[in-house]
């Protein structure tokens, strides 16, 4: 009983590296990529942005939906993951 439970902790202990690694992987990328604020603006120059009261459409917030799916879609292959883990090891 104890070695069972030996290799449920372990083999779930990797699949919570392998899930941590993983994540820490969508995080470090955008961020590596990111630069300063500032330097995309000149000093001199200055943005007004006119708004057509008839235009329905919504502004682009810079959200990257495709990461977000991406993310979403790791998470539940991971849920899956530990709890078909667990049911095999239960019977």
């Amino acid at each position: 009983m104890e070695k069972a439970y030996r290799r449920v902790t372990r083999r779930f202990g990797a699949l919570l590296a392998i899930a941590s690694v993983v994540a820490l992987l969508f995080v470090a990328a955008p961020a590596s990529a990111a630069t300063s604020a500032e330097e995309g603006y000149s000093t001199s120059a200055r943005i007004e942005q006119t708004v057509d009261p008839g235009d329905n459409q919504l502004p682009f917030t810079g959200l990257d939906v495709l990461a977000v799916v991406a993310v979403g879609g790791a998470l539940l292959a991971v849920g899956i993951g530990v709890r078909k883990l667990a049911s095999s090891n239960a019977a």
